[in-house]
């Protein structure tokens, strides 16, 4: 009797294996979305995670770097748990179907360099003053740099294009109207021997058509962007200086595995023209990356009957292998020309470039570039002077701690001294560096430059930090110490001989600027000494009241600015 039961009981357990084996599968959901800023920039390397409606996670993922994931789980999730790095963590609910779209509030505190929301937040729009809330910028008539790096000229370019005259230095940061720059994009100087001259000083990008604003109107400036791949931009500012305008186009197009880009701009200010012209052309295979880009530009300023004008010419081209610890290529050359009164000036500089970035499994980076450069600098009656030279660069980044990192890095620059084939500069830095990758960013940085023709040597400390006060209050700040000692040529004594003194000058710079991210934005500014400040209340969805008054760093005017700007 036992063993019968048995027997059914095997049966009949049998029989329902193998009912559930015929039965299918239930299918697991996939579940797809994308992360975007409160800026609705893209949230790459966010950390994802699918919970059921006890908790529990049941599917996790990382966005990629369009914001996108994609996860799948046994059922349809009831929430998702988002992190990333300089963000709070959000809880999601999921809908009953399609796709989630989700904003993930960054910090602003972590932004060393302004986003598109900062700089249209800034009551003061130049490109110096917009450069002056990166640690650590600094501006001068005519010249804006890091750290006073390269005797304070850095490299600054508009979408691309290097507008420098040769014969005064003066550089494309006093050409735009004010908030005709939506963005900016910066490099550091060890990064001097693919670009070359000055760019030991910096290098620091203006983007005219990355921007949060489509059109902008104030009693002091306006500006109006159309289209997207193919753009164009008008802006125009006025002041008692008088009237600044730019108009700029931009068309991007894919031909299979090859992109090619045009960028063309033109502008006047009371006394100058200027125009540039600027093509590049990109293209990848499974292995390797591949591009090339050609800029012209040319400005001129008739000052008192005196003409002045400056042109550039640049030409470079990139070969980079995909992987990691892979090598990078250019080759570069510019030819920069000077025209004052009867003066005219010519310097050439072209390198070969290789680079690369090592990683070790303990997080330790590791970033080596070399150049064999080559300069040639001309003038009228002068003999030419050309020379070589070798130029390394070395930087190190490598982890402590969970949340302090070391960084140390040295390299060699060129200067583009007038009358000057090559002058060297060689900077030494070493930092220290903590982040909780939540609401604190804190960085220490000692540095030492020393320049040839003739001798100038600086040293300081600087630091910055980033600080996340309470949910939307952020705090931004930084601060540089240091002291420049240049050789100078003085009489001995009144009508006597000529001689080499040492002249040591001290140079202090600050700033902090304090964020209130909400709906309503308002930002609070002190530089140099002045207060400076700005809000930015929405009308609807589309439009926004913008108001904010600032002095200016080069002239010292203050202004004060008020208007509508739409998106």
């Amino acid at each position: 009797m036992i063993h019968r039961a048995r027997e059914g009981f095997l049966k009949f357990g049998l029989l329902v294996a193998f009912l559930a084996g015929a039965a299918p599968a239930a299918a697991d959901e996939l579940l797809t979305g994308a992360l975007r800023d409160q800026d609705g920039a893209a949230l790459a390397g966010a950390r994802v995670s699918a919970l059921d409606a006890r908790g529990t996670v049941i599917g996790r993922d990382r966005s990629a770097g369009d914001g996108t994931f994609a996860l799948t789980a046994a059922a349809r999730p009831a929430a998702l748990l988002v992190s990333a790095d300089d963000s709070d963590t959000v809880r999601i609910a999921v809908p009953p179907d399609g796709p989630v779209t989700a904003i993930v509030r960054r910090h602003r505190s972590a932004d060393r360099v302004p986003s598109v929301a900062d700089v249209a937040a800034l009551p003061a729009g130049g490109l110096a003053e917009i450069a002056t809330v990166i640690p650590y910028w600094i501006a001068f008539p005519n010249a804006l740099g890091d750290r006073w790096l390269d005797r304070g000229h850095g490299v600054t370019t508009i979408e691309g294009l290097p507008f420098y005259r040769r014969t005064d230095g003066a550089d494309a940061g006093s050409l735009l109207p004010t908030h005709a720059i939506g963005a900016v994009a910066v490099h550091d100087p060890l990064e001097a021997p693919f670009y070359g001259d000055r760019a030991g000083g910096g290098i620091i990008d203006g983007r005219l058509f990355d921007r949060l604003d489509a059109a902008r109107l104030t009693n002091h400036d306006a500006s109006l962007l159309i289209g997207r791949d193919t753009a164009l931009l008008a802006a125009t500012s006025w002041d008692p200086d008088g009237e600044r305008r730019v108009v700029a186009a931009r068309t991007s197009r894919a031909i299979g595995p090859v992109t090619a880009n045009l960028v063309a701009l033109t502008g006047d200010l009371p006394g100058t023209h200027y125009a540039g012209l600027g093509a590049g052309v990109r293209g990848a295979s499974r292995a390797i990356d591949l591009s090339g880009a050609f800029d012209f530009t040319r400005e001129v300023v008739d000052a008192a009957g005196v003409p002045d004008a400056g042109s550039v010419v640049s030409l470079s081209a990139d070969a980079s292998a995909r992987g990691p610890n892979a090598l990078a290529v250019r080759a570069r050359w510019r030819d920069e020309r000077g025209v004052l009164g009867n003066l005219a000036v010519e310097h050439r500089d072209a390198a070969l470039v290789v680079g690369t970035v090592r990683a070790t499994p303990n997080g330790t980076r590791v970033s080596a570039t070399v150049a064999l450069a080559y300069g040639l600098d001309r003038g009228s009656g002068a003999v030419p002077q050309s020379a070589l030279a070798v130029l390394p660069s070395l930087s190190i980044d490598t982890p402590l701690s969970a949340n302090w990192s070391f960084h140390a890095g040295a390299g060699d620059s060129t200067l583009g001294t007038p009358g000057i084939a090559i002058a060297h500069a060689a900077l030494g830095e070493a930092g220290l560096s903590f982040n909780d990758r939540h609401r604190v960013h804190l960085d220490f940085l000692a540095y030492v430059e020393g320049d040839a023709s003739p001798r100038a040597v600086t040293r300081g400390f600087a630091a910055n930090l980033g600080w996340e006060i309470a949910p939307r209050v952020s705090l931004r700040a930084w601060s540089l110490r240091d002291s420049d000692v240049q050789d100078a040529l003085v009489p001995e004594y009144p009508g006597g001989p000529v001689v080499t003194i040492g002249v040591d000058r001290p140079f202090r710079r600050d700033l902090l600027w304090l964020t209130w991210d909400g709906p309503t934005r308002f930002d609070l500014l002190v530089r140099a000494g002045a207060l400076e400040g700005d809000v930015r209340i929405p009308l609807g969805g589309r439009y926004v009241f913008t108001a904010g008054s600032a002095r200016r760093l080069i002239g010292g005017k203050r202004s004060f600015d008020i208007g509508i700007t739409a998106r």
